[in-house]
């Protein structure tokens, strides 16, 4: 666990050092060292809770993509004219989408 007001430190002196050059003053050199362990943490967990809310996402998205490839192909021909596909009409086919052929 990190200490948040000491990553909350780290982050205010890192976005004020944009604007004014505060880094050559000792004391902003000690505080940024002093809060650097709960900062690197803190932004170890931020990244570890996108990384898994775009796993969730990626688990969801393969979820869905195996669900529309597992469907059966339906395929049916007309009749070729013989007596019996006459009465009952053309082939009828009926074939897993990973399986090769017609």
């Amino acid at each position: 666990m990190y200490n948040k007001f000491n990553a909350f430190i780290y982050e205010l002196i890192m976005f004020l050092c944009r604007y004014y050059p505060l880094k050559q003053k000792a004391w902003i050199r000690k505080i940024l060292d002093y809060c650097l362990d709960d900062w690197s943490a803190f932004r170890a967990e931020v990244a570890m809770r996108e990384v898994d809310k775009q796993i969730e996402e990626l688990h969801a998205a393969w979820k869905a993509e195996e669900k529309q490839n597992q469907k059966p192909i339906y395929t049916e021909k007309i009749s070729d004219g013989s007596k019996a596909q006459n009465i009952l009409g053309g082939e009828m086919r009926l074939r897993a989408p990973w399986a090769k052929g017609e």
